[in-house]
């Protein structure tokens, strides 16, 4: 079966091909036809310039034998510029089921119109721009974005041979053959690289949901780039199809006069391609990629303007004669100085010229007396050297600035990690001033340090371990997004680093130096150094060791799956360590006054964590409250806990505290316009700022349970929203909607 479609595949597309070269060669031909009048007039003026050496013996009945019908002919060309929307008919999104009108992809038209009759016209045209269609269904998840690009010409009746009365506004049908040709692509990876999965409940994943490892998936997002070639992926075997074929345009509007030479045309067309490839779904596709019988179709909604070209010499059925002052007319019209700088803006490429850039040169520019690229008013060097390189001010560098470079460029110690070369100035980011270099400089960019690496999450954490690890005080975790690495310290030196792990090891730890580095949005990662890179021990001696007074920290819960740092955002300093029970313990804060801890544990409580308690730690031994000199209740049945439970913690938060909502957007930038439209229709769709990835999020809803959350989703994936999932929020935190379960167990 698939054999025989495929061959019919091919051979469609060879009869397809042949038509668009006929169809383009009688473009030319046509065209030819137009515009040929034009040289007939041009070459007639020619011989009318040479004639009129002699012109004093032709005779007045001589001069009267001009060609009566080139002196009546008028040539008549009207130009049209339009813009409109494109809206996909096709299989993907079952010919836009289920979408917002205003769901459609900007295109542009460029129009040539030469009236035949007073009720007839041909117009030759060229179209581009894109058609995309989205489907996200528990049975499948299909997406596609085409360029599109037809040229054709129609033919256009204004019914005006019917009409007796006068009006601004003429109606039109019109009828045509068009050639066109398409690119599709789909967005089957983000912009890592990493393949989308569509999970059961509504999430798009790094692996698939049935994939063994499927619990170490992470959240992926779609990027909206369409980046995979759909024809050279050869999903349903059509091979490589010709991109192209031909289509019949019908179209109605309506013209409506702006003035003599102007006109405003609304307009829709329905193009009717022969072609079900454009998609690359077909009603033989694989599996359930298959779609609907028929060919793809897209609607082409439009205004545009039209002006009227037409010239000639002579009159018109006993008009008036031409009268070519109405060009000069026209010319003075667009004269106009928008920046007032003398300069007429149809020449003007500077057509903004502030007041404070003046004079300007002939072109309208700010002058630069220097050339050096930067104007006079901005300027501060005016005699800059020529050929001179210039900072953004026009003054020139010197050595010691491209020395300042050199340095910034080969920096490896972080010497100008907290400096910036753009400004000399004071910056705020969040409400807090970047630190400064000692020269003054703000400049933004990874900063590098060492520490010791006592492990990893790779390998849990025996309890005797993980009580020497929260016995240092300077312990802390470094999440990379793909391992948790458990360090002490940070040096400025790998002569320190060295020393501190030297001390480490005598506390039985099979420990590593390490480098982090900090990136601008102050996420870290770590990697170790290679033992070879290392210099040798000089017996220097570190303070990092087991703090020989009490630790106290605030243990949050313990949980089955590690949850990601936003769930407990709040908490502030957060650490947490995966045991070889396989639970993953979370604890707040670091104090050596009980008093503080308690206070601290007080605050979780009023926050929602209401699991939280305090653990105390000693030169790596966990002490019970008693121990820790607490005045602990009788009935208090942990007061002597000295080991750590395996069970995971129930209500470790107040469950008050966490909704589910359901995010139906991200974006970078702007929203497409027809996205915003479809928010505004749907209406209550709330934006939140995400500070770790810059994207702006887009919600609806503030649901108790999670299937409230689910009902509201599958009602805006039918509104066209095809793109929403269910999230989490606890105590106004955004986290997955896994996260917010598992909170809740």
């Amino acid at each position: 079966m698939k054999p025989k479609f495929k061959n019919s595949v091919v051979h469609k597309s060879n009869i397809i091909h042949r038509m668009v070269k006929i169809i383009r060669t009688a473009f030319i031909f046509s065209l030819l036809i137009v515009i040929s009048p034009l040289t007939i007039l041009s070459q007639s003026a020619s011989k009318d310039s040479d004639s009129t050496q002699n012109k004093v013996n032709l005779s007045i009945d001589e001069d009267e034998k001009i060609d009566d019908d080139l002196q009546d002919y008028i040539f008549k060309p009207k130009l049209s510029l339009g813009i409109g929307m494109f809206t996909f008919y096709g299989d993907v999104a079952t010919n836009h089921g289920g979408y917002h009108p205003t769901v459609s992809r900007l295109a542009y038209e460029l129009r040539l119109i030469n009236p035949l009759t007073d009720y007839l016209d041909m117009n030759f045209y060229v179209l581009f721009g894109q058609v995309s269609a989205n489907e996200r269904t528990l049975e499948r998840n299909l997406n596609f974005n085409s360029h599109i690009t037809t040229g054709g010409l129609t033919l256009t009746y204004n019914f005006k041979n019917f009409r007796t009365w006068k009006s601004g506004v003429n109606p039109y049908i019109s009828l045509g053959i068009e050639s066109v040709e398409w690119l599709s692509k789909s967005d089957l990876k983000d912009a890592n690289g990493n393949e989308y999965h569509y999970w059961s409940d509504g999430s798009i994943m790094s692996l698939p949901e049935d994939d063994p490892n499927a619990s170490t998936a992470v959240q992926l997002h779609r990027d909206y780039v369409y980046e995979s070639d759909l024809r050279e992926l050869n999903l349903d075997g059509y091979d490589k199809y010709p991109e192209r074929t031909i289509a019949f345009p019908v179209e109605i509007g309506a013209n409506f006069k702006l003035g003599e030479k102007v006109d405003f045309r609304v307009s829709t067309a329905m193009h009717f391609t022969q072609t079900d490839l454009i998609d690359n779904v077909t009603s033989e596709s694989i599996g359930n990629r298959a779609g609907t019988k028929g060919n793809d179709k897209f609607l082409y909604t439009s205004f545009s303007l039209v002006y009227d070209l037409s010239f000639g010499f002579g009159k018109k059925g006993g008009g008036k004669d031409f009268d070519d002052s109405e060009w000069w007319d026209l010319y003075a019209q667009d004269t106009s100085d928008y920046d007032q700088d003398g300069v007429p803006d149809l020449l003007d490429l500077c057509a903004k010229t502030p007041l404070d850039a003046r004079p300007v040169d002939k072109f309208g520019c700010p002058l630069d007396q220097d050339n050096d690229g930067v104007p006079d008013n901005l300027d501060d060097e005016l005699n800059t050297p020529d050929g001179a390189p210039v900072n953004e001010r026009g003054v020139a560098l010197t050595d010691d600035d491209f020395y300042l470079m050199y340095r910034m460029y080969k920096d490896s110690i972080g010497e100008f990690a907290q400096m910036d070369i753009v400004t000399n100035q004071s910056e705020s980011t969040g409400g807090t001033n970047k630190p400064r270099g000692t020269d003054g400089l703000v400049i933004g960019g990874k900063k590098e340090s060492y520490t010791v690496i006592i492990g990893s999450d790779s390998t849990g954490v025996s309890a005797n371990d993980l009580h020497k690890y929260l016995s240092y005080k300077d312990f802390k975790i470094v999440d990379d997004g793909k391992n948790v690495y458990y360090i002490i310290g940070e040096f400025d030196n790998l002569k320190d680093a060295v020393a501190a792990n030297e001390n480490v090891k005598k506390d039985g730890f099979d420990s590593k130096v390490g480098k982090t580095t900090t990136g601008d949005n102050g996420k870290q990662t770590v990697e170790k150094v290679d033992e070879k890179d290392l210099p040798l021990s000089d017996g220097t001696t570190s303070t990092v060791a087991s703090s020989t007074e009490k630790l106290y920290k605030i243990q949050i819960g313990a949980f089955k799956k590690k949850l990601s740092g936003s769930v407990f955002k709040d908490a502030g300093d957060i650490s947490y360590v995966k045991g070889d029970d396989g639970l993953w313990r979370y604890y707040s804060g670091t104090f050596t006054n009980k008093e503080e801890a308690a206070k601290h544990r007080i605050d979780m409580l009023q926050q929602g964590y209401k699991g939280a308690f305090i653990v105390v730690f000693n030169e790596g031994n966990r002490l019970t409250l008693n121990e820790a000199g607490f005045d602990v209740n009788p009935d208090y049945k942990d007061k002597d806990t000295k080991v750590e439970s395996n069970v995971p913690t129930s209500n470790a938060v107040n469950p008050e505290l966490i909704k589910f909502k359901v995010q139906v957007g991200a974006f970078q930038n702007k929203i497409p316009t027809n996205i915003l439209d479809l928010y505004l229709s749907i209406g209550n769709v709330i934006p939140k700022k995400d500070d770790e990835t810059g994207l702006t999020k887009y919600f609806i809803g503030t649901l108790k349970t999670y299937k409230e959350a689910e009902t509201l989703k599958n009602e805006l994936k039918e509104k066209g929203l095809t793109d929403s999932f269910i999230v989490g929020d606890f105590n106004g935190k955004i986290i997955t909607a896994q996260e917010a379960l598992d909170l809740l167990k």
